[in-house]
């Protein structure tokens, strides 16, 4: 009997050393220098463990269970390479790797689309990323310059347009949710976007995504979803700077020389990079100054941003981001005429906003099990303006969002991801009063690989939605995609979504006075409603990406400003709309130093209301670039047409003066610089034709410019 139960016991002591997880270390060496390379995302495929190296190209990953996996190696600059490892129970398995340089450009990871990390060549809806090198390369100021070359994408002066679901409601209401690192960047009062408050030169990509996103993202996803995802912190101490100067040409007309000199634009930033043990930070510090190349429309601003990474264990981290901006700027509304279209309306000359806008959040993310992981966010967005109209305008309002989200892999054929999301929102305004809101909703998708060449993802959101004392609104929202892929570098795509808008508390309750419009409010609107599809098709190889795409959008109830029968500005549900259209995208690598790409979207927008072409929608949109690299040297070259208008508001007609002065818009800028690694110079010109158009009614669009910017890390 003691023999019996001794060997119970041996037999147990072994069957529990099997099922002790194991350990995976390494180091990833570049195969031709042999050097350790910093930054490589090492994944266990169908799992969530994942590492990446450190600066001396190690690696480690724990609580394995044993088993045999796929490892993947993944880095900008090197080819993705997968071994297979063989985990075993209670040991610490070690490996060298080497990846194999290249020179041609890497398939770009997606999270936005989805809710996950996904290599393009899986996303099955119209996605677009632009990354860091080239936002850094144009010098772009804010990141509504960087939208002005995304195919399918169009900006109308401050609002944006994907594929013509957004027209022109001067600082209220977006169409386009803008997410920034994944959380909901918009003002509580106005709904609208503000771009001067997100660190440009922090950024690591901008993701766009086309088409109705509520059923992932809720309401303002209606047209699309924008995430702006800013640059890890780093493990390596240093410190950046930069600084630009700019210089406004004259205008191209002597009657528009409201200036005796030109007018120049300056600035710069400081970024410092600090980390302990478990602790990397970021510290972000930027000044910003534009004289205005038309009159009363200078700005002085300051930005403050700020990200701190915890790591509290291989798989559980906390992520605090800050960011501050205080703001100075005139304002012009339109022009005085044509013949002065560099100059505003005489009671608008010092017309004035000082403002500030104050985002912070908190992002942690627990790993659980290798197949179970959930996130937590928490923001708030506080947003604070006032004028010095008569009578003075003024508005303070707190944006408060959460949201937990569960991702769990059951197996290799299902993905599921699951979330609830809260939010509450208070405004005190001299226009909008004393308002408030609030939401809830609840989403779930299922990602599910049907074959090995055929996958589909099915999604459904219910969101619940409440303004002040209104009666609650919502929508049921559902998804459905499926990706097709015919071979390794060909597949096929389609998408079926619903979407919709809940009005911004500037929609419904504005009542106030401003450049000579009256604008009342109207609580009773109701919310915004569309359905959007697409079929396409990508071909991705080292060389070329080419992306076809032909699109069907309805749209039910669109807000629009109308003139009521006292001759006030109100904002109703007046529009019914189709939007047809197709869009390709062609990126080419022929060789290692030069690449070119070009993006031509073609729109049919329809208002079937009025029967009539809807208003500020363009029916051609093309862009091209081309880049050229050689050893430390850089130049590229970008063009952009839009086509006309062809309709506007006809109420603007009775309030601007010369509102048909508008044409065609072809734009080229060009650039040139040097990089040595820790020292760069970039030199830049923008609209090199001189070319004069107007993006929104009344206001010219920036004149002729060049500037130098040098950046130096220590």
């Amino acid at each position: 009997m003691r023999i019996f139960i001794l060997l119970l016991l041996i037999i147990s002591q072994l069957f529990s050393q099997q099922q002790k997880p194991g350990t995976l270390s390494g180091v990833v060496l570049d195969s031709e220098t042999k050097q350790p390379i910093f930054g490589v995302n090492v994944l266990l495929e169908n799992t969530f463990l994942v590492s990446a190296t450190n600066p001396d190209g190690k690696f480690i990953i724990k609580n394995i269970k044993p088993g045999k996996y796929t490892l993947k190696f993944s880095a900008i600059g090197y080819e993705t390479k997968r071994i297979e490892i063989e985990i075993l129970p209670a040991q610490e398995t070690n490996i060298t790797v080497e990846l194999k340089p290249t020179a041609y450009t890497t398939e770009p990871v997606v999270i936005t689309a989805t809710r996950r990390e996904q290599t393009l060549s899986e996303i099955p809806i119209s996605t677009h990323v632009v990354e860091s090198e080239l936002i850094s390369n144009r010098n772009n100021l804010q990141i509504d310059d960087i939208l002005r070359y995304v195919p399918g994408v169009n900006m109308i002066q401050y609002q944006v347009n994907i594929r013509g679901s957004s027209g022109y409601s001067r600082g209220t209401g977006t169409r386009v949710l803008l997410l920034f690192d994944g959380m909901p960047f918009l003002t509580g009062d106005a709904g609208e976007i503000i771009w001067e408050a997100i660190p440009v030169w922090q950024i690591d990509r901008v993701e766009i995504v086309k088409g109705a996103g509520s059923a992932l993202y809720g309401s303002n996803a209606i047209g699309g979803v924008i995430n702006v995802i800013t640059k890890e912190t780093s493990p390596r101490q240093n410190l950046r700077f930069r600084t630009y100067f700019g210089m406004y040409d004259k205008p191209y007309y002597q009657e528009w020389r409201w200036s005796q000199r030109n007018r120049f634009y300056y600035g710069g930033f400081a970024s410092l990079n600090l980390s302990t043990q478990n602790l990397s930070s970021l510290i972000h510090i930027q000044r910003g100054i534009d004289e205005g190349y038309k009159q009363n429309q200078n700005y002085h601003r300051w930005n403050l941003f700020s990200k701190f990474k915890y790591t509290f264990s291989p798989y559980s981290t906390l992520n605090l981001i800050f960011t501050y901006l205080r703001q100075k700027n005139e304002t012009f509304f339109y022009w005085k005429n044509l013949r002065n279209a560099l100059r505003p309306r005489d009671e608008d000359v010092g017309a004035m906003v000082n403002s500030e806008r104050f985002v912070t959040f908190a992002q942690y993310k627990k790993i659980m099990t290798p197949k179970f992981f959930y996130t937590f966010r928490l923001g708030f967005f506080r947003n604070k303006w006032n004028d010095n109209g008569t009578p003075q305008n003024r508005s303070t309002a707190g944006l408060t969002n959460s949201e937990v989200q569960l991702n769990y892999q059951p197996d290799e054929r299902n993905y599921l991801i699951a979330g609830i999301e809260l939010t509450y929102n208070t405004v005190k305004s001299s226009l909008f009063g004393r308002r408030n809101s609030h939401s809830i909703a609840l989403y779930l998708q299922d990602d599910i690989k049907l074959l090995p060449e055929l996958s589909i993802s099915l999604g459904l959101r219910n969101d619940l939605y409440k303004l002040d004392s209104l009666k609650y609104t919502g929508q049921i929202n559902p998804k459905f995609s499926a990706i097709y892929k015919l071979t390794q570098t060909l597949n096929f795509r389609t998408s079926l979504g619903t979407g919709f808008r809940a009005p911004a508390i500037s929609e419904a309750f504005t009542s106030t006075t401003a450049a000579g419009v009256t604008v009342k409010p109207n609580p009773s609107l109701k919310p915004e409603r569309a359905i959007s599809f697409e079929v396409g098709s990508r071909f991705i190889s080292p060389i070329i990406l080419i992306d076809l795409s032909l699109f069907w959008n309805h749209y039910w109830n669109l807000i629009e400003p109308v003139f009521d029968t006292d001759g006030k500005i109100i904002f109703k549900n007046v529009t019914e709309a189709r939007i047809q259209g197709a869009e390709v995208g062609i990126n080419f690598y022929p060789v290692n130093f030069i690449s070119f790409s070009l993006g031509y979207t073609y729109l049919f927008p329809w208002d079937l209301s009025e029967n009539a072409i809807l208003k500020y929608r363009p029916k051609h949109i093309f862009y091209a670039n081309t880049n050229a690299s050689y050893k430390f040297l850089f130049a590229g070259i970008d063009f952009r047409f839009i086509s006309k208008y062809e309709r506007i508001d006809e109420l603007l007609k009775l309030i601007v003066s010369d509102a048909e002065a508008r044409v065609p818009i072809y734009v080229v800028d060009a650039r040139l610089g040097i990089d040595m690694k820790r020292f760069k110079i970039y030199l830049n010109g923008n609209n090199l034709l001189q070319y004069n158009y107007v993006e929104i009614v009344g206001n010219l669009a920036p004149i002729r410019n060049f500037n130098l910017s040098v950046e130096y890390e220590i």
